[in-house]
């Protein structure tokens, strides 16, 4: 992938969120925003929301982490795809990808799901400092399974050496190892593949095995779609912006991650 296009910029600010290190979460934030929009704005114009996301923390009990979220509704990326994961697929969905079925689709937002969890930084101790956090944050370095899962996504685009029954294997490893093998994981990791879709020009991306359809595909054939049921039962006041902001930031994650589409010489 060439660093200086979109999705290589993209790519490289998304995989420094969870690097170690000290980080002006702001400068972070400013730099994913940047390339986020500069993709988006690409790949769909007028129509992108991706504005509406940010580089933030949250505090868990197990620690806080950066990681991609909603800026005004303060919710994580994967929190609302861990409810979304469920919901039927949509009619304009089947339409524009019609061998697609709805487990494959549940698949399609659980793993996306797991990338955005693979994104985010390594949990870190919450200090009790009255809710003040420093500007400035040490950030642990990332487990050895959050590591190999984030380099197998990364070799789709880094890796022409390797054949794509390879770099599937590799994947399919590293989300299993780093994700747990429950049965929906494994279910979902059977369902991945990296794969050269026959489109003109385009490289190896991350598509499903049996229909061979591209994620980013699928996913971005979902903006607009009205707010699933099932994730307004979780998150309320979520709007129908915030939703298309979900749907188009996992697209153009997912997209970051693919190879770069050889460009007409001449």
């Amino acid at each position: 992938m060439n660093p200086s296009s979109p999705r290589g910029r993209l790519r490289d600010a998304l995989l420094c969120v969870g690097e170690r290190g000290d980080v002006d979460e702001a400068s972070l934030s400013a730099a994913v925003t940047a390339a986020l929009r500069e993709l988006a704005w690409e790949a769909l114009g007028e129509r992108s929301r991706v504005e509406l996301v940010t580089v933030g923390a949250e505090d868990h009990p197990w620690g806080r982490s950066l990681g991609l979220r909603l800026a005004d509704y303060d919710v994580e990326l994967s929190d609302v795809l861990l409810y979304a994961d469920q919901s039927d697929l949509p009619p304009q969905v089947q339409e524009s990808c019609p061998t697609l079925c709805q487990e494959e689709w549940e698949a399609v937002l659980l793993v996306s799901k797991l990338i955005f969890i693979g994104l985010q930084s390594e949990p870190e101790p919450v200090h009790a400092d009255a809710g003040q956090h420093p500007q400035v944050t040490p950030r642990p370095p990332r487990s050895v399974a959050r590591e190999r899962f984030c380099q197998a996504l990364a070799a789709i685009s880094e890796r022409p050496d390797l054949h794509q029954d390879e770099l599937t294997a590799q994947l399919r490893t590293a989300l299993l190892n780093f994700a747990s093998e429950t049965p929906d994981n494994k279910d979902a990791a059977q369902r991945i593949a990296v794969l050269h879709t026959g489109e003109p020009q385009q490289g190896p991306r991350l598509c499903l095995s049996r229909s061979g359809l591209a994620f980013v595909k699928v996913v971005l054939s979902a903006g607009g779609c009205p707010v699933p049921s099932c994730v307004l039962e979780e998150f309320p006041d979520l709007t129908q912006d915030e939703w298309n902001a979900v749907i188009h930031v996992t697209g153009m994650t997912l997209m970051a991650f693919e190879t770069e589409p050889a460009r007409d010489v001449g």
